[in-house]
């Protein structure tokens, strides 16, 4: 995913007036994520630069033996990559509860689950896109980052939050 970052950095940095609307709106719309990503990841088989992809596929947990749908897996370069993705408003425009924190937490809403899910599946190349906006303060960010319990501390960012502008945050994870 390191490979493509770039385009997907450029491609969502281009929809400001979206991230500000959703901010204001205090709205999580991670299918329009997903959507989008759909429309970027065909280009990037286009022009040769993905080998292709699947959306939303199941992969069988050799943990339970259960199918866990997975947001994207992603080939590039003959390497299979798992990719969750994380829509993570946290403008508290509409006064919600929803701050960085609220999503790392250890729910079926935040980010660990999606952490502790990718960690059943088979397979060396797994990340976690988070778009968070507006982009969360450095401290809140690390803040964050140290509060996530010890079963999940391989899970690491690659992004940094003062490589991005106000209004939006790609938080890549890398396990």
């Amino acid at each position: 995913m390191n490979a493509i970052l770039p385009y997907i950095k450029e491609w969502f940095l281009q929809k400001e007036e979206y991230f500000v609307a959703f901010s204001e709106a205090d709205s999580r719309v991670e299918g329009w994520f997903k959507a989008e990503l759909l429309v970027l990841l065909s280009k990037l088989v286009r022009q040769g630069l993905v080998d292709g992809f699947e959306r939303e596929t199941k992969i069988i947990s050799p943990k339970d033996a259960k199918r866990k749908q997975i947001d994207f897996r992603v080939r590039i370069q003959g390497k299979i990559h798992l990719c969750e993705l994380k829509a993570i408003c946290i403008s508290q425009a509409a006064g919600t509860p929803r701050n960085l924190h609220f999503y790392f937490r250890d729910d079926n809403v935040g980010i660990i689950k999606d952490f502790k899910k990718l960690d059943e599946l088979p397979g060396q190349n797994k990340w976690v896109l988070g778009f968070t906006y507006p982009s969360p303060e450095l401290k809140e960010w690390h803040k964050a980052i140290s509060s996530l319990p010890n079963a999940v501390k391989h899970w690491q960012p690659v992004t940094r939050p003062q490589d991005f502008p106000e209004f939006l945050f790609l938080a890549l994870w890398e396990a």
